[in-house]
């Protein structure tokens, strides 16, 4: 049976990674047609490159702040 312990961390974790993906999506939204109008390029490719960047910059700090405990657990 699947501990409440378990069910919390899945929780924060969806939690965390639906904040990420919003954060990344509006800095893309935001900064996309800004650097494509600087630069006059195709608004795609500024914003997808600025979208994985910010989802790599918070990937990179979660995995620096998480609790060590959580990601070696094997019962996760």
């Amino acid at each position: 049976m699947i501990t409440l312990q378990t069910i919390a961390i899945w929780l924060i974790q969806a939690v965390l990674f639906f904040i990420g993906i919003v954060t990344a999506g509006v800095a893309a939204h935001v900064g996309g047609p800004l650097i494509a109008g600087a630069f006059n390029v195709d608004e795609l490719i500024p914003s997808t490159i600025i979208f994985f960047a910010v989802a790599a910059a918070l990937g990179w700090i979660g995995n620096k702040f998480w609790p060590v405990e959580w990601i070696y657990n094997p019962f996760l």
